[in-house]
């Protein structure tokens, strides 16, 4: 540009100043703002940079921070890579921070952030009673809360003026890690015993999107609720909290979102959905259960809290919760190794201050508020695992299940309501102090079920499929009680009262049985504390307890009652020996019309039962079971039962075996205002006896008052059968009966009369008991012989079987006894290297001795002979079962023994 143009641009300007004062008074006021500005822009960064290091260099910390960007017009700061040490020790990091704002809204008394990010964040903060350390830095808490009482004291009352508001839109943080040191002592006392919680926190990624607004909103100022305000979404991922105490997880979280959050003044909360995957607390030395709490999602929809004290939620889902309760005695459980152990004296002091201070102010609080209300609609639980450990006793107990589900409304003010149904399938609860399951079942349904509170129950249906309960060994399915169905309608529940219409129980099975030592298997179960001092404490407790309050009597009322099953429901006493073993293979049970309120209304019932060995029972009548003295008048019969089952507990009492028996009854059943007036009609077929020794002959005999095989000699009629009468008497609710003594009454009754009877009159002289009487008629058929070895029966033998059939069709008083047979033959088929051995002895029969477990394999194997020729002509030939009776197997080592089963009458 020329000389003489640039003098008279000057001139066009000083014209247009002159003419124009106030337009150029404000361009030049503009202008000089301009370079302001720029210039700020230019040296604002590195002075701020040269500053903060300068004042950290005081503190000791040695920082740099590599760029400080301003720009004021679009309302962008960002700050990049600050980082700062101390003797080497790092204190923070920052990587990046970002911070978006407007400037427009100021004139409206409106702060507007539209994003505020945080990148690569590091830091470690103290906290001591005195002061906190944050990232190096030292700030007085003593201090700082004089200044800020005495501020307050002198700070004179202004009147309300309108607050500013502010508005938040998107926050983005990620990979955070902020270290966290708490000691209940000053600093310079601080040491590792005086730590009341040592945190690290990590997280990757923290982020809101949308808008959190303060006081924008004229409706909410006007109000008394909190002003702020929201809309948005939040995501939380990758969290872990590190308690470096322990040097464990307290928490790790995988995914946490949160979907359309509105918020009103904190009194209208509303979230549509919020979703947790992987959550992990309470790190434990445990690789089955490395952590206390788990699941792998939670998911929450349509979630409402009101006025802060009114929570909704719609629909809950969970996937794979744990839990896992570890408790060490009485007074400490594990999980409160997590729970900061305060010791500060001061803080006591002050705590305690605080509480007489604001005492009359939270009482009032508490008159005034009302109760946390929860409403619940749905709730899933897909395959959760819960347990709980007890090491002051042997309870070690896990409960899993597939699938828990309740629909319907679940509310929770001051007291608990539900209505809908609840569904929970393959439920399984294991002890894992004796590796068994305690109970298992299929399915579990409760429909139309109705809690106004907790003493007012209504259930319409309650189903429980394939229960198993009670695991006696290594096969789950070998429980001590177990059923496939159990079906109850109309269950009406109150305080002292249960009303039901009908209970259905299918599919009954169980085993009960007592160990070596004649104690019952289950008892295992029961829990064994090894601190009895709680339990004298709680005995003691309840000694004191008043003794004059009265409870009111229970209210029962059943309509219907079912019991059906073709199931296995076995006794086993292993006490004796052998073990004894009976059971029912069949049951059906009736009774109607249970109500305690009509004490002196009769229930009728009926029972049939079939024994594992083709035994039945009948019985039918009436009782009044809730009567003050019990009643009943009912009749029924026992037939077919094998007494060879009673052998091993009769071997046990009275030193003697059942060879052959069986035993049928009629029973007369009946008790008046409780006085028994019952008599049992026994009938005993081929009942023969065998004492185990001299000794216990006689002391039975000295017991009967006379030798008891003469005695049964006298009672026993020409078909070989005894009859007796046993009377039961006396008062139902003390009886003085024993079965044992009440049988050898009636035998030595039965014995006398007959003697005076019968025998006496023709001049019989009795001889110091050694005369003999055959009374019975013997037939012996030929016996059924066995392939060595085997139980099958061969074809051969079937129309011997078939012709023995026919006899009894045409003789329907005769029972015929099988009596199964094993010999050498079978002993070397079972165990053919006893066969060698015998030819190296020379034929010894003393040479080769016979085990206790090939003993056992040759009773099996007579016995199951007997049990198919029994059944043979039971299927084949409908002979009834009670006609066929079992004796004792034996094993014969004589050479002209046989393989087979011996038939006779």
């Amino acid at each position: 540009m020329s000389a003489s143009s640039a003098s008279n641009n000057r001139s066009t300007i000083k014209n247009y100043y002159k003419n124009n004062p106030w337009k150029g008074r404000f361009i030049l006021t503009s202008f000089i703002l301009l370079l302001i500005l720029i210039l700020a822009r230019a040296v604002l960064p590195h002075t701020i940079i040269y500053s903060a290091t300068s004042w950290l260099k005081q503190q000791n910390i040695d920082s740099s921070i590599e760029s400080i960007n301003i720009n004021l017009l679009s309302g962008i700061v960002s700050l990049n890579n600050a980082q700062g040490s101390k003797n080497g020790e790092p204190l923070f990091n920052i990587g990046r921070i970002d911070i978006h704002w407007h400037w427009t809204p100021l004139k409206d008394r409106t702060v507007t952030v539209t994003k505020v990010a945080l990148d690569q964040f590091s830091i470690n903060i103290e906290q001591y009673s005195d002061e906190m350390i944050i990232g190096g830095v030292t700030f007085p808490l003593t201090q700082a809360a004089k200044v800020n009482d005495e501020t307050a004291k002198n700070t004179p009352a202004t009147e309300q003026s309108e607050p500013w508001a502010a508005s938040l839109g998107e926050v983005v943080f990620t990979n955070l890690d902020i270290c966290y040191l708490q000691h209940f002592s000053a600093n310079t006392n601080a040491d590792a015993t005086t730590i009341f919680v040592d945190y690290c926190i990590k997280l990757e990624e923290m982020t809101w999107t949308g808008n959190i607004n303060y006081a924008t909103d004229k409706k909410l100022l006007a109000s008394t609720a909190l002003p702020v305000s929201s809309t948005g979404d939040f995501t939380l991922n990758g969290l872990s909290i590190t308690d470096n105490k322990l040097n464990k997880k307290l928490l790790v979280s995988k995914t946490n979102t949160l979907s359309d959050v509105t918020i009103s003044g904190l009194e209208n909360i509303h979230i549509k959905q919020l979703n947790m995957e992987g959550l992990w607390a309470m790190q434990r030395d445990d690789k089955q259960h490395k952590d206390a709490i788990r699941f792998d999602q939670l998911t929450l929809n349509d979630i409402k809290l009101n006025n802060l004290n009114t929570l909704f939620i719609k629909d809950i889902k969970m996937n794979k919760p744990g839990l896992y309760l570890v408790k060490y005695n009485q007074a400490d459980w594990e999980y409160q190794q997590w729970i900061p152990a305060n010791n500060n004296a001061d803080s006591k002091i002050d705590s305690k201050l605080d509480n007489k201070t604001d005492t009359k102010a939270n009482n009032k609080q508490d008159l005034n508020s009302s109760p946390f209300k929860v409403a619940l609609n749905n709730i899933t639980i897909n395959n959760a695992d819960l347990c709980y450990l007890d090491n002051a006793s042997t309870v070690y107990y896990c409960y899993t299940s597939d699938h828990f589900s309740w629909q319907g409304d679940l509310s929770y003010s001051n007291s608990l309501k539900l209505t809908g149904k609840l569904s929970l399938s393959n439920l399984n609860i294991r002890n894992h102090s004796i590796d068994r399951n305690l109970l298992e079942l299929n399915s579990v349904a409760l429909n139309q079920l109705d809690i106004k509170d907790l003493n007012t129950i209504s259930i319409g249906e309650f189903n429980l499929k394939n229960l198993h309960a009670l695991q006696r060994g290594e096969d789950q399915n070998d429980s001590t009680l177990a059923f496939n169905n159990l079906a109850i309608s109309s269950i009406q529940y109150s305080s002292d009262n249960i009303n039901i219409d009908t209970i259905e129980l299918d599919g009954l099975a169980n085993h009960f049985s007592k160990n070596e030592n004649g104690e019952w298997e289950h008892s295992k179960w029961l829990t064994q504390n090894k601190d009895t001092s709680v339990d004298n404490a709680d005995k003691n407790t309840g000694n004191n307890k008043d003794k004059t309050t009265t409870d009111q009597p229970f209210v029962i009322s059943l309509n219907s009652l079912t019991i059906s099953t073709d199931n296995n429901m076995l006794f086993t006493d292993n006490s004796t020996e052998p073990a004894m073993k009976t059971g029912l293979q069949k049951l059906d049970l009736d009774v109607s019309k249970l109500d305690s309120t009509k004490p002196d209304s009769d229930s009728p019932f009926k029972l049939f039962a079939q024994t594992t060995r083709h035994g039945t029972i009948n019985i039918e009548g009436t009782a009044k079971p809730f009567a003050e003295k019990v009643s009943f008048d009912a009749k029924g019969k026992l037939k077919g039962f094998d007494l060879r089952t009673a052998s091993p507990a009769s071997k046990k009492t009275i030193g003697h075996i059942i060879k052959s028996g069986q035993l049928d009854a009629d029973l007369t059943l009946l008790a008046k205002e409780g006085v028994l007036d019952s008599n049992l009609a026994l009938s005993l077929y081929h009942f023969n006896i065998k004492p185990m020794s001299k000794k216990d002959a006689e002391a039975l005999d000295e017991k009967f008052g006379m030798p008891l095989n003469q005695t049964l000699i006298l009672l026993r009629d020409k078909d070989d059968s005894i009859h007796l009468d046993i009377p039961v008497t006396g008062d139902i609710n003390n009886p003085d009966f024993n079965p044992m003594d009440a049988i050898i009454k009636a035998t030595s009754k039965a014995a006398t009369v007959t003697l005076i009877t019968f025998y006496t009159p023709y001049g019989l002289v009795y001889a110091g008991g050694n005369i003999l009487f055959d009374l019975a008629t013997a037939m012996n058929f030929d016996p059924v012989e066995f392939k060595p070895g085997t139980a099958d029966i061969k074809n051969e033998n079937k129309e011997q079987l078939n012709n023995l059939a026919k006899l009894m069709s045409e003789k329907p008083q005769i029972r015929l006894t099988l009596c199964g047979l094993t010999n050498t033959a079978d002993l070397h088929a079972l165990y053919p290297a006893l066969k060698t051995k015998k030819k190296e002895n020379k034929g010894d029969k003393n040479a080769v001795k016979i085990t206790k477990e090939q003993s056992a394999a040759l009773t099996k194997l007579a016995q199951q002979r007997q049990i198919n020729i029994k059944n043979y002509l039971i299927k084949e030939s409908a002979i009834t079962h009670d006609r066929l009776i079992l004796c004792e197997p034996e094993h014969q080592a004589d050479e002209d023994a046989i393989a087979g089963v011996e038939i006779n009458i």
